[in-house]
């Protein structure tokens, strides 16, 4: 009897050992998977159906997925400002070290920033949100995108009595307003108002193309379209091709992204005769705030400026 108890009492200390190491290894594991990153960014969009915001998550996520030392969690407020204000209290509640904020253009975060300011490097991409409580707001020059538009309709493509369809973005945008108001300036008093029919395309390619369905079918045709962002002027290409009017209609977008239906390549597809490219919005705000966490001084106002793509013709930005 004696000798069975010992036989067990040996197997008993034997599993607890096993248990105990495999338990402290796990624990490691578990450590090593949660703690892999240093810093947490956190990153609140407005509306990331919008094609530009698509593109920065896209981008923004492949930089820090090549990055060992950053890791960065998205909310999407859907449209609902009062949830974007949500959403950023609830970054804050997770620690981040950054935070990133593409506000909608109206004022409403601008208590909400301010706090988070006190605490932590809040970046601004896109428009400003009614305070100076921030540490980097990187912006496009919107009125010049709207003028360069202009300028190269003007001494290129117009004629007397040409028609001209201008899509512009979401009513009310801060940015649609400026390239309307540069667009505006540059043709004022060449071209008559009445050549010109302006659509809300709410930045979105099918909005468009349904936009350009209803002018085409009450003026038969149109000569010149410029659309706000590529993707509405890929959706008012598509209107043209079922009207069968497609190579007979000059159009001209903004953003000028890499991708296989995005900006740059329609223009080499010659879907677009140009586009106007502006920020790797994505790509700066990972750039900005690497700089950052590294404890460098960055700007605090950057505009950059935009350029115009032509089939076969201008510079890329690198």
């Amino acid at each position: 009897m004696k000798k069975i108890w010992k036989v067990w009492t040996v197997i008993l200390v034997v599993a607890a050992t096993v248990l105990l190491t495999i338990s402290t290894q796990y624990s490691k594991k578990e450590e090593i998977s949660t703690d892999s990153y240093q810093y947490l960014i956190g990153v609140s969009l407005p509306n990331v159906i919008e094609p530009w915001l698509n593109n920065f998550v896209d981008v923004f996520t492949e930089k820090v997925s090549q990055d060992k030392k950053i890791n960065v969690i998205f909310r999407d407020a859907a449209g609902n400002p009062e949830k974007q204000i949500q959403d950023i209290e609830t970054l804050m509640e997770y620690g981040i070290d950054i935070l990133i904020v593409s506000p909608d253009g109206s004022d409403s975060l601008s208590s909400v920033l301010s706090e988070a300011f006190q605490k932590i490097p809040v970046i601004l991409t896109g428009v400003g949100a009614g305070t100076e409580d921030y540490t980097c707001l990187i912006k496009s020059d919107d009125q010049k995108i709207g003028r360069l538009a202009g300028e190269y309709i003007l001494n290129n493509l117009y004629e007397k009595n040409k028609k001209i369809v201008v899509f512009q973005g979401v009513e009310e945008s801060p940015v649609s307003k400026q390239r309307l108001k540069g667009f505006q300036d540059s043709v004022q008093g060449t071209i008559p108002e009445e050549d010109i029919t302006y659509y809300c395309g709410d930045w979105l390619r099918d909005r468009a193309e349904l936009r350009m369905k209803d002018y085409l079918i009450a003026h038969d045709s149109a000569d010149i379209v410029f659309a706000f962002n590529d993707d509405m002027a890929y959706g008012a290409y598509q209107a043209c091709q079922q009207y069968r009017i497609e190579g007979k209609v000059h159009l001209i977008g903004v953003d000028g992204f890499e991708g296989e239906s995005a900006g740059l390549s329609l223009v080499d597809k010659g879907v677009l005769d140009a586009t106007i490219q502006t920020p790797d919005f994505g790509g700066l705000s990972y750039e900005i705030a690497r700089k950052l966490l590294e404890g460098n001084k960055v700007e605090k106002n950057i505009i950059i400026q935009p350029e115009l793509i032509l089939q076969g013709g201008a510079k890329r930005k690198e």
